[in-house]
């Protein structure tokens, strides 16, 4: 049980780092963050960066992979199935609530990515293969949905560890979480509530517009 909590602990630590905020900071452009409102979809510091700092987006987004992907790839190379689970899991929960600059975390996808290729790699393949398709097609919050959702799915049958499987269902529900934050808002915006949760749970889209930068 202990070293189930210092996985947990190191996995939470590494996922809370702000990679859009530090990566904002090291160019210069904090102001491209200026706009950041966490319960507006298209208002994520991830998000704003893109739009407004280019290139440095993808470091960020880098940033958030390697922050799922080192903590767990150790937990693969040095512990159990359950501390990788565990470590897994609490990566995506700190990349999506940490206890420091709340406000610029992102939805974790990137840092679930990161944590899957680390202990379901073949399974994150597959999702990324999907993603790909999605971006092609223009569908690519649809598909990216899909595709992780698929990951679960895929471990089971392949005959993963339990705790994996179990892992990789949470690290979905997290996502969920994190994307219905603000839903109350975007149905008192007008927008029908049907449309609302479709929006955020499966486009992961918000309702309402990004607040001017």
């Amino acid at each position: 049980m202990m070293t189930i909590l210092l996985w947990t602990l190191l996995g939470y630590a590494f996922g809370c780092l702000p990679s859009a905020w530090i990566i904002a900071t090291i160019t210069g452009r904090r102001d491209a963050l200026a706009g950041v409102a966490r319960e507006i979809g298209e208002a994520d510091a991830h998000l704003l960066l893109k739009v407004h700092a280019g290139r440095a987006a993808w470091s960020a987004a880098a940033m958030d992979v390697l922050k799922g992907f080192t903590p767990v790839i150790l937990a693969v190379r040095l512990t159990g199935p359950y501390e990788v689970a565990a470590c897994a899991v609490a990566a995506v929960c700190g990349h999506c609530w940490p206890p420091f600059l709340y406000r610029f975390a992102g939805r974790g996808l990137a840092t679930a990515a990161g944590t899957f290729l680390a202990f379901l790699p073949l399974e994150m393949a597959v999702a990324g293969i999907v993603r790909v398709i999605g971006s092609v097609v223009k569908a690519g919050g649809l598909l990216s949905t899909l595709g992780f959702c698929a990951v679960p799915a895929i471990a089971w049958l392949r005959g993963q560890p339990a705790p994996y499987v179990v892992a990789s269902i949470a690290i979905n529900v997290l996502i969920l979480l994190r994307r219905l934050e603000g839903l109350e808002e975007d149905i008192r915006s007008g927008s029908p509530w049907a449309r609302v949760l479709y929006r955020r749970a499966v486009l992961d889209a918000s309702a309402r517009p990004i607040r001017p930068v």
